[in-house]
């Protein structure tokens, strides 16, 4: 099998269709097409054909990657699960993800303490935080080593201030007022006992006023 045309494409310049005796082959970043050799007359077997059917894919599906992250940040996880619904196969994405994070563009470090800064504006506790991020695929160990740097006085004194401006104008020594309040904090992942602290030291402010 000969390589009859290397032909730049229409719509990216930087890419080259390869023709194998006259037909369509396949298509090949130019740099991969130079270091692969991929040149008229050239003689190919089905494993060179092969070889770069697979450096085409993985080309295209990390500069795929890229694209999406330069959107937004994501977790290893997340840019696997867009990379495969582009339809590129495990062994592909598992490179693309393995060469991004060893460049420094994929971290689930990083994007655990980003993603720490977006749970706690929508106030949500440890326990919520700790089952988000666990959906997300990041390991145990970079979420423990995250939710430690939550310091505990600092979510006391944000549940303090929520319970002051969302139920300021209710009895809070009412039980249904406090159950009400419990089941909100509570559905967003706070601890009872943090809760209770919040409950009390908000009606001594409120008292005090």
């Amino acid at each position: 099998m000969k390589v009859t045309n290397v032909t730049p494409q229409k719509n990216n310049t930087h890419r080259v269709s390869v023709f194998v005796d006259n037909e369509y082959a396949f298509s090949l970043d130019e740099t991969d097409a130079v270091l692969l050799k991929i040149k008229v007359g050239r003689e190919l077997t089905k494993a060179d054909i092969d070889r770069c059917i697979m450096e085409c894919n993985y080309t295209k599906a990390r500069d795929k990657a890229f694209e999406i992250l330069s959107r937004k940040p994501l977790c290893c996880k997340e840019l696997e699960d867009k990379l495969f619904a582009k339809g590129y196969d495990n062994a592909i994405v598992a490179e693309v993800v393995r060469e991004l994070e060893d460049l420094g563009y994929l971290s689930d470090a990083d994007y655990a303490t980003l993603f720490l800064e977006h749970c706690r504006a929508k106030m949500w506790g440890k326990k919520k935080i700790r089952y988000e991020m666990k959906q997300k695929g990041i390991e145990s160990g970079i979420i423990e080593d995250v939710l430690a740097d939550i310091d505990e006085d600092d979510s006391l004194c944000d549940v303090t201030e929520t319970i002051i401006s969302k139920y300021g104008r209710e009895d809070l020594n009412d039980m249904k007022v406090k159950a009400k309040i419990t089941r909100y904090f509570a559905s967003r992942g706070f601890d009872f006992s943090l809760i209770d602290k919040g409950l009390r030291r908000a009606i001594e402010v409120i008292d005090n006023e």
